[in-house]
Protein backbone atom coordinates (compact mmCIF):
# COMPACT_ATOMS: atom_id res chain seq x y z
CA UNK A 1 0.00 0.00 0.00
CA UNK A 2 1.15 3.45 -0.77
CA UNK A 3 -0.21 6.03 1.57
CA UNK A 4 0.51 9.64 2.68
CA UNK A 5 0.04 12.03 5.37
CA UNK A 6 0.43 15.95 6.48
CA UNK A 7 2.89 15.88 9.41
CA UNK A 8 3.64 19.42 10.18
CA UNK A 9 4.28 22.71 8.03
CA UNK A 10 7.68 22.61 8.39
CA UNK A 11 9.93 20.53 6.64
CA UNK A 12 11.03 16.85 8.36
CA UNK A 13 14.12 17.42 9.14
CA UNK A 14 14.99 13.03 8.62
CA UNK A 15 13.37 9.85 7.49
CA UNK A 16 14.27 6.08 8.34
CA UNK A 17 12.98 2.61 8.04
CA UNK A 18 13.08 0.70 10.89
CA UNK A 19 12.36 -3.38 9.82
CA UNK A 20 11.11 -5.40 12.43
CA UNK A 21 8.25 -8.16 12.72
CA UNK A 22 6.04 -5.02 12.60
CA UNK A 23 7.99 -2.34 10.47
CA UNK A 24 8.03 1.33 10.93
CA UNK A 25 9.06 4.27 9.27
CA UNK A 26 10.65 7.17 11.63
CA UNK A 27 9.95 10.88 10.74
CA UNK A 28 11.81 13.56 12.58
CA UNK A 29 10.27 16.98 13.11
CA UNK A 30 13.33 18.12 16.08
CA UNK A 31 16.56 16.59 16.57
CA UNK A 32 14.77 15.43 19.71
CA UNK A 33 11.28 14.55 18.44
CA UNK A 34 10.16 12.06 16.27
CA UNK A 35 7.13 10.70 14.71
CA UNK A 36 6.69 6.67 13.75
CA UNK A 37 3.95 5.03 11.53
CA UNK A 38 3.38 2.03 10.63
CA UNK A 39 5.14 0.96 7.40
CA UNK A 40 2.51 -1.13 5.61
CA UNK A 41 -0.30 1.26 6.18
CA UNK A 42 0.70 4.82 7.24
CA UNK A 43 -1.32 4.04 11.18
CA UNK A 44 0.36 6.78 14.01
CA UNK A 45 2.30 5.03 16.65
CA UNK A 46 4.41 6.71 19.15
CA UNK A 47 5.41 10.34 19.00
CA UNK A 48 8.39 10.10 21.13
CA UNK A 49 10.84 12.51 22.32
CA UNK A 50 14.67 11.62 22.40
CA UNK A 51 15.72 12.55 25.95
CA UNK A 52 18.19 14.78 26.44
CA UNK A 53 20.99 12.71 26.99
CA UNK A 54 23.09 12.75 30.50
CA UNK A 55 25.75 14.80 31.86
CA UNK A 56 27.54 11.97 33.78
CA UNK A 57 30.27 11.39 30.62
CA UNK A 58 29.70 8.49 28.17
CA UNK A 59 31.77 5.64 30.75
CA UNK A 60 28.63 5.86 32.82
CA UNK A 61 25.93 3.82 33.27
CA UNK A 62 23.50 6.49 32.86
CA UNK A 63 25.17 6.87 29.87
CA UNK A 64 24.59 3.60 28.90
CA UNK A 65 21.09 3.04 29.71
CA UNK A 66 20.17 6.04 27.46
CA UNK A 67 21.64 4.54 24.54
CA UNK A 68 20.05 1.16 25.08
CA UNK A 69 16.72 3.34 25.30
CA UNK A 70 17.19 5.23 21.85
CA UNK A 71 14.81 2.50 20.16
CA UNK A 72 11.33 2.16 18.30
CA UNK A 73 8.52 0.42 20.04
CA UNK A 74 9.34 -2.34 17.58
CA UNK A 75 12.59 -2.97 18.89
CA UNK A 76 14.30 -1.49 16.17
CA UNK A 77 17.56 0.99 17.32
CA UNK A 78 17.22 4.49 15.00
CA UNK A 79 19.98 4.60 12.70
CA UNK A 80 21.11 8.15 14.49
CA UNK A 81 20.16 10.10 16.87
CA UNK A 82 21.59 13.96 17.22
CA UNK A 83 22.40 15.33 20.03
CA UNK A 84 24.64 18.38 22.24
CA UNK A 85 27.64 17.98 20.97
CA UNK A 86 27.66 14.64 18.96
CA UNK A 87 25.64 12.65 16.63
CA UNK A 88 25.06 8.96 17.58
CA UNK A 89 25.20 5.94 14.47
CA UNK A 90 23.59 3.10 15.98
CA UNK A 91 24.19 -0.45 15.05
CA UNK A 92 21.03 -2.96 14.43
CA UNK A 93 21.93 -4.41 18.30
CA UNK A 94 22.95 -1.05 19.41
CA UNK A 95 26.41 -2.02 20.56
CA UNK A 96 28.19 -0.58 18.17
CA UNK A 97 28.12 2.99 18.34
CA UNK A 98 30.34 5.65 16.07
CA UNK A 99 29.82 9.05 17.66
CA UNK A 100 30.92 12.47 15.25
CA UNK A 101 32.29 14.75 18.05
CA UNK A 102 32.58 17.45 15.82
CA UNK A 103 35.77 19.34 14.56
CA UNK A 104 37.45 16.42 12.78
CA UNK A 105 36.93 13.59 15.68
CA UNK A 106 35.82 10.51 15.48
CA UNK A 107 34.76 7.41 18.43
CA UNK A 108 33.51 3.90 18.06
CA UNK A 109 31.88 3.03 21.26
CA UNK A 110 32.08 -1.04 21.22
CA UNK A 111 29.40 -2.59 24.20
CA UNK A 112 30.71 0.55 26.24
CA UNK A 113 34.62 0.77 25.62
CA UNK A 114 35.49 4.07 23.86
CA UNK A 115 38.53 4.21 20.86
CA UNK A 116 38.89 7.33 19.06
CA UNK A 117 39.82 6.49 15.38
CA UNK A 118 42.71 8.14 13.42
CA UNK A 119 40.93 10.71 11.60
CA UNK A 120 44.48 12.25 10.40
CA UNK A 121 44.40 16.55 9.67
CA UNK A 122 40.57 16.37 9.15
CA UNK A 123 38.74 19.22 10.40
CA UNK A 124 34.88 18.27 9.40
CA UNK A 125 33.36 15.47 7.94
CA UNK A 126 29.97 16.22 6.57
CA UNK A 127 28.40 12.94 5.61
CA UNK A 128 28.83 9.47 7.43
CA UNK A 129 27.83 5.93 7.38
CA UNK A 130 27.64 3.56 9.54
CA UNK A 131 27.83 -0.26 8.51
CA UNK A 132 24.71 -1.94 11.12
CA UNK A 133 25.77 -4.97 10.81
CA UNK A 134 29.54 -5.43 11.57
CA UNK A 135 29.88 -1.70 12.69
CA UNK A 136 32.39 -0.41 9.29
CA UNK A 137 32.09 2.93 8.86
CA UNK A 138 32.46 5.38 5.54
CA UNK A 139 33.21 9.13 6.43
CA UNK A 140 33.35 12.05 3.65
CA UNK A 141 35.75 15.09 4.66
CA UNK A 142 34.93 18.59 3.39
CA UNK A 143 37.69 17.92 0.40
CA UNK A 144 35.41 14.40 -0.66
CA UNK A 145 37.93 12.13 0.35
CA UNK A 146 36.49 9.06 1.70
CA UNK A 147 38.20 7.67 5.10
CA UNK A 148 36.86 3.73 5.50
CA UNK A 149 37.21 1.92 8.75
CA UNK A 150 36.82 -1.91 10.28
CA UNK A 151 35.50 -0.99 13.32
CA UNK A 152 38.09 1.30 14.85
CA UNK A 153 41.00 0.13 12.49
CA UNK A 154 41.44 2.56 9.49
CA UNK A 155 41.49 0.95 5.99
CA UNK A 156 42.70 4.10 4.24
CA UNK A 157 41.86 7.42 3.09
CA UNK A 158 41.03 7.54 -0.50
CA UNK A 159 40.28 10.20 -3.44
CA UNK A 160 37.58 8.91 -5.52
CA UNK A 161 36.96 11.92 -7.50
CA UNK A 162 34.46 13.88 -6.12
CA UNK A 163 34.61 17.87 -6.05
CA UNK A 164 32.27 19.32 -3.35
CA UNK A 165 30.45 22.66 -4.45
CA UNK A 166 29.75 24.72 -2.05
CA UNK A 167 26.21 24.79 -3.32
CA UNK A 168 25.59 21.14 -2.72
CA UNK A 169 25.96 18.38 -0.52
CA UNK A 170 28.02 15.08 0.27
CA UNK A 171 26.43 12.34 1.00
CA UNK A 172 27.81 8.34 1.14
CA UNK A 173 25.56 5.24 2.28
CA UNK A 174 26.93 1.97 2.90
CA UNK A 175 25.45 -1.51 2.40
CA UNK A 176 24.39 -4.08 5.84
CA UNK A 177 27.72 -5.84 6.38
CA UNK A 178 29.72 -3.41 4.33
CA UNK A 179 30.40 -4.55 1.17
CA UNK A 180 29.09 -1.35 -0.65
CA UNK A 181 29.74 2.14 -0.27
CA UNK A 182 27.84 5.38 -2.03
CA UNK A 183 29.15 8.69 -2.40
CA UNK A 184 28.48 11.52 -4.37
CA UNK A 185 29.06 15.22 -4.36
CA UNK A 186 25.98 15.95 -6.04
CA UNK A 187 26.82 15.73 -9.68
CA UNK A 188 28.15 12.18 -9.91
CA UNK A 189 27.46 9.10 -7.79
CA UNK A 190 30.95 6.74 -6.95
CA UNK A 191 30.26 2.81 -6.05
CA UNK A 192 33.34 1.95 -3.84
CA UNK A 193 34.23 -1.50 -2.83
CA UNK A 194 34.91 -2.27 1.36
CA UNK A 195 38.64 -2.12 -0.08
CA UNK A 196 38.52 1.73 -1.09
CA UNK A 197 37.93 0.47 -4.93
CA UNK A 198 35.98 2.15 -7.37
CA UNK A 199 34.38 -0.11 -9.14
CA UNK A 200 31.25 2.33 -10.73
CA UNK A 201 30.70 5.98 -11.78
CA UNK A 202 27.93 7.92 -12.57
CA UNK A 203 28.00 11.41 -13.94
CA UNK A 204 24.48 12.56 -13.68
CA UNK A 205 22.56 14.90 -15.81
CA UNK A 206 20.35 16.54 -12.90
CA UNK A 207 21.79 17.26 -8.87
CA UNK A 208 21.08 15.01 -6.98
CA UNK A 209 19.63 16.35 -3.50
CA UNK A 210 19.92 13.07 -1.32
CA UNK A 211 20.74 9.37 -1.87
CA UNK A 212 19.93 6.49 -0.03
CA UNK A 213 20.60 2.63 -0.85
CA UNK A 214 18.30 -0.42 -0.17
CA UNK A 215 20.67 -2.58 3.50
CA UNK A 216 21.17 -5.18 0.51
CA UNK A 217 22.80 -3.06 -2.07
CA UNK A 218 20.31 -4.40 -4.85
CA UNK A 219 18.36 -0.24 -4.87
CA UNK A 220 20.11 3.15 -4.94
CA UNK A 221 18.04 5.98 -5.38
CA UNK A 222 18.17 9.48 -5.60
CA UNK A 223 16.30 12.62 -5.45
CA UNK A 224 16.80 14.96 -8.57
CA UNK A 225 16.98 18.56 -6.78
CA UNK A 226 16.18 19.95 -10.03
CA UNK A 227 12.57 18.99 -10.52
CA UNK A 228 12.02 16.92 -7.96
CA UNK A 229 12.08 13.16 -9.41
CA UNK A 230 12.57 10.26 -7.36
CA UNK A 231 15.21 7.71 -9.75
CA UNK A 232 16.11 4.29 -8.86
CA UNK A 233 19.48 2.74 -9.99
CA UNK A 234 20.49 -0.92 -10.53
CA UNK A 235 23.21 -1.08 -7.02
CA UNK A 236 25.21 -3.73 -8.65
CA UNK A 237 26.05 -1.17 -11.66
CA UNK A 238 24.04 1.96 -11.54
CA UNK A 239 22.18 1.05 -14.42
CA UNK A 240 18.68 3.44 -14.14
CA UNK A 241 15.20 1.21 -13.42
CA UNK A 242 12.76 3.00 -12.15
CA UNK A 243 11.91 7.20 -12.17
CA UNK A 244 8.41 9.38 -11.45
CA UNK A 245 8.13 12.86 -10.49
CA UNK A 246 7.61 12.80 -6.50
CA UNK A 247 4.95 14.80 -6.45
CA UNK A 248 3.16 12.27 -8.51
CA UNK A 249 3.74 9.18 -6.17
CA UNK A 250 2.21 11.61 -3.41
CA UNK A 251 -1.01 12.42 -5.47
CA UNK A 252 -1.99 8.72 -5.89
CA UNK A 253 -0.68 7.69 -2.67
CA UNK A 254 -3.81 6.94 -0.32
CA UNK A 255 -4.29 10.12 2.02
CA UNK A 256 -4.39 8.17 5.82
CA UNK A 257 -5.77 11.61 7.41
CA UNK A 258 -9.55 12.75 6.48
CA UNK A 259 -8.11 16.44 5.84
CA UNK A 260 -4.62 17.09 4.49
CA UNK A 261 -2.61 19.07 1.83
CA UNK A 262 -0.81 17.70 -0.53
CA UNK A 263 2.87 19.50 -0.58
CA UNK A 264 3.43 22.81 -3.17
CA UNK A 265 4.66 21.01 -6.29
CA UNK A 266 7.45 23.46 -6.50
CA UNK A 267 9.00 21.73 -3.51
CA UNK A 268 11.51 18.50 -4.55
CA UNK A 269 12.05 15.86 -1.13
CA UNK A 270 14.37 16.61 1.24
CA UNK A 271 14.59 13.18 2.80
CA UNK A 272 14.69 9.72 1.79
CA UNK A 273 14.96 5.93 2.22
CA UNK A 274 14.44 2.30 0.74
CA UNK A 275 14.49 -0.89 2.04
CA UNK A 276 15.12 -4.29 0.48
CA UNK A 277 11.77 -4.79 -0.82
CA UNK A 278 12.02 -1.92 -3.25
CA UNK A 279 9.76 0.36 -0.71
CA UNK A 280 10.76 4.26 -1.09
CA UNK A 281 10.21 6.88 2.04
CA UNK A 282 9.90 10.23 1.88
CA UNK A 283 8.69 13.58 2.50
CA UNK A 284 7.94 17.02 0.92
CA UNK A 285 7.98 19.63 2.98
CA UNK A 286 6.06 18.55 5.63
CA UNK A 287 4.55 15.49 3.82
CA UNK A 288 5.65 11.98 4.90
CA UNK A 289 4.52 9.55 1.49
CA UNK A 290 5.60 5.76 1.17
CA UNK A 291 5.52 3.95 -1.85
CA UNK A 292 7.44 1.34 -4.39
CA UNK A 293 8.82 0.92 -7.08
CA UNK A 294 5.64 -0.97 -8.47
CA UNK A 295 3.84 2.96 -8.58
CA UNK A 296 7.06 3.87 -10.21
CA UNK A 297 7.84 4.34 -14.71
CA UNK A 298 10.09 1.39 -15.47
CA UNK A 299 12.36 2.32 -17.57
CA UNK A 300 13.52 -0.26 -20.62
CA UNK A 301 15.92 -1.81 -20.38
CA UNK A 302 19.09 -1.70 -22.55
CA UNK A 303 19.87 -5.17 -24.98
CA UNK A 304 22.76 -6.39 -25.81
CA UNK A 305 23.62 -5.93 -29.55
CA UNK A 306 22.88 -9.17 -31.50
Amino acid sequence: MAWRLHLANQAVRAIAILPAETSLVAAWLRADRVALFDLNSGTPHDDLTLFVAPTSGRDSAAWGAFIAGLRAPNGAFFPSVQLDGLTAYLSDDGRLRLYDLGYGALALDNDGVEIALDTGDAHNFPALALDRLFGGSAVLDESGKLYIYRQHVRVGVFDIGLAPHPEMRLHVNMTRGGGMIYASDGACIVQIDSGGKIRKRLDTHYNIRQIACSPDGRYLATIDLDNGVLRVYNGENLTPTHQRFAIDLVADATQVQLLADLPPTFVAPSTLACDDTGRIAFSMAGVVCVSHLAHMDELPRPRPLL
